[in-house]
């Protein structure tokens, strides 16, 4: 029996096997090492859309349905939202079912790192499935899983990676459709691509679709014998494919459910269509694709194509060789070559007139970040160097045997170079590890990144030619595994360091509840709605955190108009002021809608937002400083053009000195130390205290060092607040400028008046704060707040507003006009002329003569009352003597429908927002559910599908009973 073993054991395709085993495990040990603190330090790598979007959103969605509830309709954000058509979400996706049952954020930290562990090794399958050499295919699968566009800022959410993961298992089903065999191949390919939809991120698994179809039809016009005719004539070498194309058909078709959800709100969305302008963010200038490559470290932005510079040498090498006709050609070489050629040139997106093209392309045109393409040029080069990798080893064998007096490198003059590389790499680490966090990378540096970089690449290279030359060959495998792994791995743990290195996340941030959020879950959530008008990624780092900003109140269980998603409506977007993803701040400059706040406007009134929740003085974000050991923060407050003054409301904090943060523009010919601006302080106890901005010592011009002002300007530089550096050839830095100025006494401030005096130059505002230096408070100034909004809550420079003005969820009038969409919206922000009363009139989008019958002027002895309050259902008992018009404060969406005392109703749509419905007089029973149409009728589909897959597995399982 001991023979027998001994003999399996020498047999060398289990040799081969052994190998990869130790490839794999080679796989799992890089993962283990990339995050250490994450599977080991009880630490929460999650940050930004992982903590704001996708974690709250999962919570919220299977808390329904742990609870059994279908998660169809979410009234936690946005006033409401059709939950099932968040896709990115991705319930349907297997590795967001640990949410079922295991906290929050320990399964989205399985979602989030995931990738990392599988995609190398589905890439390693790939490799080794079109031949490669086992360690080619490891240092292939290591490029590509830990990469640029893996290991990106981007990535960290995990939407990307988790869609785009699957690519290689897809085309090993579409390389086994070459063998003939259909069933086993089709059913793989169905498994991977299903997996890539189901996540939901749609420029992910679009991009592997069109990939693989690229590839399937590459591998028809390449195989079988004969001439390009002769082989696309025969249907046997179609089937690659045909098993693409079916594969893609079965995967949407499981998907369907949420895909037909998904297209119903894309098309009321503001992502229905993209300008060009906003298509081509994220474009790489080619400048900066070159630094993203070569230099991720100083390169600032959420995708990286970064691979290690031997994967790029050996990509070129495998090219070149190719092209020259040095060995046998692969057509899948060039077909990664015209793959990687063409994702370079794509990235670079508005700086191409190419990209114009592809704006042009439907379903193409709806994917923003060019540099997202990164993808596909990371996969490709990564595939071409694991071909490279195959011809640098035959290469250096054939040299290394040719010598046959030459024994072969001994094992310690191997090891060395090796030894120096680790202890390079681990140097580098600890050096950059300074950098965590920055934006801007100092110039020194910079400067001292290339020299490690350069001694870290010439060393591992110098590594992998001394390993290569060891005679033993179980010496040089495992020699070879360890340059390799060092090659592919610092470089990278440097980078995602620097962004991913201070997000260490307590498993207690996540239980955490904001001193405001406290506060607001003492009132019943479905009666009051939230506004919190706050800047999205606020607070995720504070252990004890102020307030939760969108979505994350979602957790508590509040009730928010304001949200973050990509699928805002229009409707909704243009009612808060156009605003973006984020439902917070325009479109169209990034900065919130002051005049949503204003006694005109009714857009939060009827949307039953009961409080406002922001920082101090609607602050919807707080820069910190430290002046003199007292901390404050600032908050922009725009622009103060020549001869125009602002008044600004006070923080409660007595102080003894004015902070301002400014800068000048349009400022050359104003000479030093002439007055730009007069600050007046109106006390409380009724005196002013008046102060002077002086050119070049309180203020300064922004491009002071600018080429064509720096010789020209008349005055100083003042005390330089920050810096940031400008232009890309003539490079310069834009100031920031910051000046005390201390009160005569100690004082309570009521307001402050700022004058511009100048006549030429604009004052930029970027922050005053008061500050009294004795007890340590600050507070920053701000825009003041109407009378309508009475302060309730005010603690650590977080401030809750009750709205006195805000409507109920639901109400009856008496009185409806007839109007157009965009007359209601007029109306509703108070830019109409004729007054709106929304708690006397409904505005109703139907023609004058389907206007309901009612009496008009205000509704006398009536009730209303929700008596069920449900996700996907709302019960109103509702009573009135007259005929009337029952509105709720619930966001009008198709797939809504209503019933009146168990009669089918129509639902109007009512001041552009809301539902409405016609009621006689009487006591009714009003209710309302969500059927979700799209998903209705996509489960019919999916269903189907799962009934074909599992036909065909059948059969499947009984042809290979049969061999």
């Amino acid at each position: 029996m001991l023979q027998v073993w001994k003999r399996r054991l020498s047999a060398p395709w289990l040799y081969e096997h052994r190998a990869d085993a130790v490839a794999l495990a080679g796989i799992g040990l890089f993962f283990v090492a990339f995050f250490p603190q994450a599977l080991f330090g009880g630490k929460y790598l999650l940050t930004n859309d992982a903590f704001f979007y996708s974690y709250p959103l999962r919570t919220v969605a299977w808390n329904m349905i742990r609870e059994g509830q279908l998660p169809l309709w979410t009234p936690y954000l946005l006033s409401g939202y059709p939950l099932l058509s968040m896709a990115q979400i991705g319930l349907a996706y297997p590795l967001t079912w640990f949410y079922l049952f295991l906290p929050g954020h320990v399964a989205e930290q399985i979602y989030v790192l995931a990738p990392f562990l599988l995609s190398p090794i589905m890439m390693f399958l790939y490799l080794r499935e079109i031949g490669r050499a086992t360690l080619a295919a490891l240092f292939g699968a290591l490029v590509f899983g830990y990469g640029g566009m893996m290991a990106s800022p981007l990535a960290n959410n995990g939407l990307m990676p988790n869609a785009v993961m699957w690519l290689p298992l897809l085309l090993i089903a579409i390389e086994r459709a070459k063998s003939g065999s259909v069933l086993r191949p089709l059913l793989l390919g169905t498994f991977a691509y299903s997996m890539s939809v189901l996540t939901g991120y749609g420029q992910g698994f679009v991009y592997v679709g069109i990939l693989a179809a690229a590839y399937a039809l590459l591998l028809v016009a390449t195989s079988g014998e004969g001439g390009f005719k002769s082989r696309i004539a025969h249907l046997r070498n179609w089937w690659p494919a045909i098993v693409a194309a079916a594969a893609a058909s079965l995967a949407v078709g499981i998907a369907a459910f949420q895909i037909l959800e998904t297209a119903r709100a894309v098309r009321r969305s503001v992502r229905d269509t993209l300008s060009y302008e906003a298509f081509t963010q994220g474009s790489f200038t080619l400048a900066q694709l070159w630094q993203s490559i070569f230099a991720p470290l100083l390169f600032g932005v959420d995708m990286y194509a970064y691979v290690p510079p031997l994967a790029i040498a050996l990509a070129a090498l495998t090219v070149i060789w190719h092209s020259l006709g040095k060995t046998g050609r692969d057509p899948r070489v060039f077909f990664w070559f015209l793959v990687a050629a063409a994702s370079f040139v794509l990235m670079l997106g508005q700086h191409t007139p190419l990209y114009r093209l592809l704006y042009n392309v439907p379903l193409l045109n709806s994917f923003r970040v060019p540099s997202r393409h990164a993808f596909e040029w990371t996969f490709a080069v990564a595939v071409l160097a694991a071909y490279g990798w195959d011809l640098m080893a035959a290469r250096l064998c054939a040299w290394r045997k040719a010598g046959k007096r030459y024994p072969g490198l001994p094992i310690y003059a191997a090891l060395f170079p090796l030894a120096i590389a680790v202890v390079l790499g681990a140097l580098w680490w600890l050096q950059a590890t300074a950098l965590r966090g920055m934006v801007i990378i100092p110039p020194e540096a910079s400067r001292s990144y290339w020299v490690w970089k350069i001694a870290f690449v010439i060393t591992t290279t110098i590594g992998l030619c001394c390993a290569f030359l060891v005679a033993n060959v179980r010496l040089r495998f495992s020699l070879l595994l360890g340059c390799l792994l060092v090659v592919c791995y610092f470089e990278p743990a440097i980078f995602v360091g620097r962004w991913w290195g201070s997000i260490n996340l307590t498993a207690e941030r996540f239980t955490a509840i904001s001193d405001a959020t406290r506060y607001l879950k003492g009132v019943p959530p479905h009666e009051n709605r939230v506004y919190t008008r706050v800047d999205l990624f606020s607070e995720q780092f504070a252990l004890t955190p102020r307030l939760d900003p969108p979505n994350l109140s979602a957790v508590h269980g509040l009730h928010n108009i304001a949200g973050y998603e990509p699928l805002i409506l229009e409707r909704y977007s243009r009612a808060l002021g156009g605003v973006g993803f984020d439902s917070v701040h325009t479109i169209a400059n990034y900065a919130p809608d002051h005049t949503l706040l204003s006694d005109r406007s009714h857009v939060i009134d009827i949307l039953n937002a009961k409080y406002i929740v922001a920082y101090s003085n609607l602050a919807t974000a707080l820069e910190p400083v430290d002046i003199r050991n007292v901390p404050a923060s600032i908050q922009s407050l725009g622009e103060l053009p020549p001869k125009m003054t602002r008044t600004f409301g006070a923080p409660p904090v007595i102080a003894d000195t004015v902070l301002l943060v400014t800068s000048l523009a349009n400022s050359v010919s104003v000479p030093q130390g002439d007055t730009v601006a007069t600050l007046k302080l109106h006390l409380t106890d009724g005196g002013t205290i008046e102060h002077e901005l002086r050119a070049g010592v309180d203020t300064a011009e922004w491009a002071h060092d600018r080429r064509d002002v720096r010789g020209v300007i008349r005055h100083q530089l003042a005390t330089v607040f920050d810096s940031t550096p400008m232009g890309e050839t003539d490079g310069f830095l834009a100031y920031r400028f910051q000046t005390q100025l201390p009160l005569s006494k100690t004082s309570r401030v009521d307001q402050i008046s700022i004058e511009n005096v100048s006549t030429t130059a604009t004052l930029a505002l970027f922050g005053v704060a008061l500050l009294d230096s004795e007890t340590g408070r600050a507070g920053p100034v701000v825009d003041a707040f109407p009378e309508k909004w009475q302060p309730v809550f005010e603690q650590r420079e977080t401030l809750v507003l009750r709205n006195t003005r805000a409507l109920p969820r639901a109400w009856l009038v008496a009185e409806a006009e007839a109007v157009d969409s965009e007359e209601a919206l007029r109306r509703i922000r108070g830019e109409s002329t004729p007054d709106f009363d929304p708690r006397r009139t409904a505005l109703l989008e139907v023609a004058p003569y389907e206007l309901p019958s009612l009496s008009g002027g205000m509704v006398e002895e009536h009730s209303v009352r929700i008596t069920s309050y449900e996700p996907n259902r709302i019960v109103i008992e509702t009573h009135a003597k007259t005929p009337t018009i029952l509105v709720l404060s619930e966001i009008f969406y198709p797939g809504w429908e209503a019933t009146v005392n168990d009669q089918p109703a129509k639902i109007l749509l009512t001041n552009y927002l809301l539902r409405g419905v016609a009621l006689p007089e009487g006591g009714h029973t009003v209710e309302m559910r969500y059927t979700a149409p799209g998903a209705r009728n996509g489960i019919i589909i999916s269903v189907m599908t799962l009934f074909l897959i599992a036909g065909l597995t059948v059969l499947q399982l009984r042809c290979r009973a049969g061999d």
